[in-house]
């Protein structure tokens, strides 16, 4: 602590390069606490496990884009430990336009099991029966509601990309959820059906809400047995396991983002390495004349750590502190994005930030202690002879 000055007036020696090497500091550390609260949110738990909702998603055994027959969702309501079940299907369409900003969730659903299966969604405007009773109505998420300024009774038109017919919908539900966000559309399929009769009959994915975890796993494997051998087999999952099956579209998303998270820092830490080997370098002369006035190597040695150190920090807990001002804003915007759904469980992790502390002591340490030990044990002599 009786260094502490002189420390801080050897690190702002040289401001420019000072400022520079922090900054440098600051912007990958940044990045690098977005990617690990990326990371965070894809290993949230099954948020139908720790609710206790514990529901499962049935879907077509080859992929997402094959629909399977609606008979289905009867033969498993009849099923032992099934609570509920709905029906799901994407009717995507655009709304205003085709960019990001207009992107949100839409969905053919049942009114009347639709809230059975999803029951931690609470209706905050409006009510079930007021849903039901319009067949060209629609349950809105609050979010939604917010980002567009709608009210109760808007009507919203869906033009259909994937379906080929336009929804004109009237909002006379509104939803919300307790946690993550609430920013998705849902209408009757009904109504979709007396629009496009082709489309009845058939059923995107089906969700099942079960009695507790046993019948959760026992119900999986056993929706899966009962159609395996027809022309439509399926594969039961969890919620989670479901989402995480979009995410898998993009490869090993958690590798790929832990490997750009390493390179990162190792170049964090060579270009702070360089900074403090000038500032050694340019002081080889000063050092050994604190060494003649009784400086010990290891007084050397913990000055120029030291150094390193509180240039790392300084970095790191400005780089920090960006962080946790910036998430809301930088969450707000990917809340227009297509991926609305996943932001919504991005949030401040306690994990994360120790995690950006602990690369900021790394960076300190590892980047000194190369320049620390060559000045700490260069000869005295060599010092004073030193012309730098």
């Amino acid at each position: 602590m009786k260094f502490l000055s002189l420390i801080f007036k050897n690190v702002f020696r040289k401001k420019t390069r000072t400022i520079l090497t922090i900054g440098s500091i600051i912007l990958p550390l940044l990045i690098i606490c977005i990617m690990g609260s990326f990371l965070k949110a894809l290993d949230a738990p099954d948020p139908a496990e720790t609710r206790g909702m514990f529901r499962i998603v049935t879907r077509h055994k080859v992929g997402f884009t094959n629909d399977l027959p609606i008979s289905y969702v009867e033969r498993i309501r009849q099923l032992d430990g099934a609570l509920a079940v709905t029906t799901f299907d994407w009717f995507g369409g655009t709304y205003i336009d085709n960019s990001a900003r207009n992107f949100f969730a839409r969905f053919a659903v049942e009114p009347e099991t639709f809230l059975q299966v999803f029951d931690d969604a609470k209706v905050t405007r409006g009510s079930i029966d007021d849903w039901m009773s319009d067949r060209a109505g629609a349950l809105v998420g609050e979010d939604l509601m917010k980002k567009y300024g709608w009210r109760m009774g808007d009507q919203i038109v869906l033009v259909g990309d994937i379906y080929p017919v336009a929804l004109q919908l009237t909002i006379r539900t509104v939803y919300g959820v307790s946690y993550g966000g609430s920013d998705g559309l849902f209408f009757n399929r009904k109504y979709l059906e007396e629009a496009l009769p082709s489309f009845e009959g058939t059923v995107g994915t089906i969700w099942t809400k079960c009695r507790d975890a046993e019948a959760a796993n026992r119900l999986s494997d056993e929706i899966d047995r009962i159609f395996e051998n027809s022309p439509y087999p399926t594969i039961t999952e969890s919620e989670k396991a479901f989402q995480m099956g979009f995410v898998s579209m993009l490869g090993n998303v958690k590798l790929l983002i832990t490997s750009l998270g390493i390179i990162i820092v190792l170049v964090i830490i060579l270009i702070a390495a360089n900074t403090m080997a000038l500032s050694a370098r340019e002081r080889v002369r000063e050092i050994a004349v604190l060494r003649t006035l009784g400086f010990t190597r290891r007084m050397i040695l913990v000055l120029i750590l030291g150094e390193s150190l509180t240039l790392a920090l300084i970095g790191g807990f400005l780089g920090l502190g960006g962080f946790i001002l910036g998430l809301k804003p930088f969450k707000a915007s990917l809340m227009d994005t297509p991926i609305s759904g996943f932001a919504s469980a991005i949030m401040l992790f306690p994990e994360v930030l120790l995690v950006g502390l602990g690369v900021t002591v790394l960076v300190g340490l590892l980047s000194g202690l190369g320049p620390a030990i060559r000045a700490s044990q260069r000869p005295i002599t060599e010092g004073l002879r030193h012309m730098g």
